[in-house]
């Protein structure tokens, strides 16, 4: 159980209840766990490794809508209803996810209130950050979405030096473009004194004239 938020409010006879009414099940890359056709069961917590969320138009084409790693959690916003997933997950390397049922998850909310709310937490994060996705993709042009990526980026980190979490190919996924596009765009806001970029680290070199990229 590594999402700490959520389970350090467990008790330790909560958490052997839960330790004794939770399926492991491991995946290899590129396994399907899950698509639109399945019901949401359980909520699933990522143990070991990475997935991707991903939807698909009527002509195959895949939209990637997040990475999840070890910590996070999916299924949450509709484990309780019992309805079909509204993504395709994916496992992006040899995967091991927990899973529990949506009765042990109630039973714990019942007798644990620390941990019902630790759970609805999980659950704004996640419409919070889905919110932001929305937003991101609705921006005309793709500096404009790097500037809310690299924006949300730092309300996350608390920081204007921040640390991308993926390669740049997979940024360029999440933003609908190519690594070449995003690469050339990159290098324009670093000339244009946006940005400053070492590795994975980014220094946010003006966040007032970020922003305004996005009214432009």
């Amino acid at each position: 159980m590594k999402n700490e938020a959520l389970f350090s409010m467990l008790t330790q006879e909560d958490r052997k209840f839960l330790k004794n009414h939770m399926e492991q099940r491991t995946y290899k890359k590129g396994e399907i766990i899950f698509t639109p056709l399945d019901q949401c069961n359980h909520l699933s917590i990522i143990l070991d490794g990475e997935v991707k969320l991903c939807k698909y138009s009527a002509d195959g084409q895949e939209q990637i809508l997040s990475f999840l790693g070890v910590g996070d959690v999916f299924g949450e916003a509709i484990v309780f209803q019992g309805d079909p997933y509204v993504v395709t997950v994916i496992a992006e390397r040899e995967t091991t996810v927990q899973m529990i049922h949506r009765d042990v998850l109630l039973t714990l909310t019942q007798r644990n209130e620390n941990f019902t709310l630790a759970f609805f937490q999980e659950f704004t994060k996640k419409i919070k950050l889905l919110n932001n996705k929305i937003e991101m993709l609705s921006l005309k042009n793709i500096k404009q979405k790097i500037a809310r990526y690299l924006l949300n980026l730092s309300k996350e980190q608390r920081s204007s030096t921040i640390r991308l979490p993926y390669s740049k190919q997979k940024i360029a996924f999440l933003l609908g473009t190519s690594r070449e596009v995003l690469s050339r765009n990159f290098s324009e806001m670093e000339r244009e004194g946006y940005i400053q970029s070492k590795g994975r680290n980014i220094f946010l070199l003006n966040i007032l004239k970020l922003e305004s990229i996005g009214i432009e």
